[in-house]
């Protein structure tokens, strides 16, 4: 009788909240580039005979989760139930497609961070966990931003002592790629805050988009927000040019809809796209009559 009242708390418990975590999420906690609120950034589930699933965000350096699936049903031929937990813990499971198992998940010191109930079924062997976070990853890996196009003028070659315009061809504006898991949806998305010009000669510049010069108008009605004065001619570098690159940083944050009416969101850092042009300076010689 003890038995089958510990299996009617184990799927009560799932019923009536996914379970319990050792570390639950609270409102307005960050997940990203650095996790405080125990949230994993890899999760592998495993089973008696050897790995069924992995996954990894890979980047964030966060706590990695261990589950396994948990045999509930001592009347099918399970293990016995441990008394204290409601279930076996210790002992993972070869999960049977359609049949229920308490899911249970525990970080790298060997703290239970989650125990929920779960219906094998091997295109989801996740069973729902670390949904936000695995959510939040694909879309992360879904946004696609452009690579800039760096501009300067004049467009053929500079002069030393002049100043050369730099600006940054493409869309200026923020994208977003979304992914679900499940019931889970996470949106990521990247706004552009400045533009860091490596110039080649040793000098950065951090500027904005930049303004596009326009040859059709007079020089004088015309106005750069980011420019560059080379100083020296680099007719005797490689190729008698300099690289001159234009990274474009983003802001990234993300949101994330539980399915349930509820949402959480963070910050991600920054993400950056680079590219590079060569560019002639010459001097221009004096004539002395």
């Amino acid at each position: 009788m003890r038995r089958m009242i510990s299996i009617v708390l184990v799927l009560g418990l799932a019923a009536c909240g996914g379970g319990a975590a050792a570390n639950p999420r609270q409102p307005g906690e960050t997940v990203g580039g650095s996790i405080r609120d125990g949230s994993p950034e890899a999760v592998v589930v495993v089973g008696r005979s050897g790995e069924l699933a992995s996954w990894s965000g890979g980047s964030r350096g966060g706590p990695r989760w261990s589950c396994w699936y948990i045999d509930i049903g001592p009347l099918r031929g399970g293990p016995p139930i441990d008394e204290a937990m409601g279930v076996p813990y210790t002992t993972p499971a070869d999960p049977v497609v359609g049949q229920p198992y308490a899911l249970t998940c525990f970080d790298e010191s060997g703290q239970r961070t989650s125990i929920q109930l779960a219906v094998f079924d091997p295109a989801d062997p996740f069973g729902g966990v670390a949904a936000v976070e695995r959510a939040m990853d694909e879309a992360r890996r879904r946004l696609d931003l452009p690579l800039p196009e760096p501009k300067v003028n004049p467009p053929t070659a500079q002069l030393v002592g002049v100043p050369t315009w730099l600006w940054v061809d493409g869309p200026w504006q923020e994208s977003s790629a979304t992914a679900a898991i499940g019931p889970v949806s996470a949106t990521v998305t990247a706004r552009p805050l400045r533009v860091e010009w490596d110039l080649g000669d040793g000098t950065t510049v951090t500027c904005d988009a930049g303004t596009r010069y326009d040859p059709s108008r007079p020089p004088d009605e015309q106005e750069s927000s980011c420019a560059h004065v080379f100083t020296t001619s680099s007719h005797r570098l490689p190729g008698g040019q300099l690289m001159v690159t234009a990274t474009v940083v983003y802001a990234v944050g993300w949101s994330a809809s539980t399915g349930g009416g509820t949402g959480t969101g963070g910050d991600l850092g920054e993400l950056t796209r680079s590219a590079s042009i060569p560019v002639t300076v010459t001097e221009a010689q004096a004539l002395i009559r």
